[in-house]
């Protein structure tokens, strides 16, 4: 059934010329190397007028790979009128933020496929290409370039990119979700010439003054249950403006340290994304934290799953603290 809709997807591609990639606002590792990696194959097909966008520019973190330029932020999508449109990693469509509101019609009428892994997916496309078994993210990618028979086009620029997905997206084979066939791709990628040491410098060694310095507001305020099972962080408003930092410097506080400690069996951030919004992330190793988030507007895995409210940091913790504390591990 998926071999069908990506040859699907192939037919769609030999019948344009124009095609427009998006991923979702907010953008993380996962979505841009998905949306890159595609960029820079079909780039490498001469008959292609391609485009990127976003709302936002990719984030700086993503500037070492060389690939940031290829997203135009706020393009506009009616003037370049693509004959398809290929979203990445997006769960809804109101994670594509106004890229999509500002043209509605235009997803509307071009053909629109939708490539994802998240359970929450509604298959909002007119082609949907999702894979929902969370393991099996990056053998998706690399089943689409098998199946359309691309590793002709895998130069090393392409490989730097999927293994730098790869090591992200499985905390440097790491995490549950990575398996075998994970490591055979690895493993093929390096042939390719991929550079696997500059992705987990920049991504895992390297930090930067201003996050070690949130680190350290965050660290003075540790939280945790009587057994350490559950650990957890507040960060406020006023902690970013001291630090100079946003909430987009959140993510490896939580996967680096807070996921780590030793007894903890639950972690979670809670902190604000806005003045009416408030986030709260979840990590686990064994709990399946989905079931945490399911209530509220939330994004999924099993063991990695957060939500957002409308509700104040100190509502949102107590509501937390609520539904967790009944938990017996």
């Amino acid at each position: 059934m998926l071999k069908e809709k990506i040859l699907q997807l192939w037919e769609l591609l030999i019948q344009s010329k124009k095609v427009l990639m998006i991923n979702h606002t907010r953008m993380d590792a996962d979505a841009f190397w998905w949306l890159a990696w595609f960029f820079n194959i079909l780039k490498n097909i001469w008959w292609y007028k391609i485009k990127a966008t976003n709302d936002e520019k990719a984030p700086s973190d993503f500037e070492f790979l060389g690939n940031n330029q290829i997203i135009e932020e706020k393009l506009n999508i009616t003037e370049f009128n693509p004959d398809l449109i290929i979203s990445f990693d997006a769960s809804s469509l109101e994670q594509l933020g106004e890229s999509y509101k500002n043209h509605i019609e235009k997803f509307k009428e071009k053909e629109f496929v939708v490539i994802d892994h998240h359970i929450t997916n509604p298959w909002f496309g007119k082609l949907n290409i999702i894979d929902t078994n969370s393991s099996s993210t990056c053998e998706l990618v690399f089943e689409i370039i098998e199946t359309l028979k691309l590793e002709s086009f895998i130069d090393k620029n392409i490989a730097t990119l999927l293994t730098t997905w790869i090591l992200t997206d499985t905390n440097i084979y790491y995490n549950a979700n990575t398996t075998a066939k994970t490591l055979e791709i690895g493993a093929k990628l390096m042939k390719y010439w991929a550079d696997f040491r500059s992705p987990m410098f920049n991504f895992f060694k390297k930090k930067e003054f201003n996050k070690s310095k949130l680190w350290w507001e965050t660290l003075k305020d540790l939280k945790k249950s009587p057994d350490w099972k559950l650990v957890w962080w507040v960060i406020t408003k006023e902690m970013f403006e001291k630090t100079h930092t946003t909430d987009k410097d959140t993510s490896w506080l939580i996967n680096e340290f807070l996921s780590n400690i030793d007894w903890c069996e639950i972690s979670f951030l809670i902190y604000p994304l806005d003045n009416w919004t408030t986030k709260a992330s979840f990590r686990s190793s064994n709990y399946d934290v989905s079931s945490l988030c399911w209530r509220f507007w939330w994004w999924w895995h099993k063991l990695a799953s957060w939500f957002s409210s409308n509700k104040s940091i100190e509502e949102v913790e107590k509501e937390i603290l609520e539904i967790t504390k009944n938990i017996t591990f």
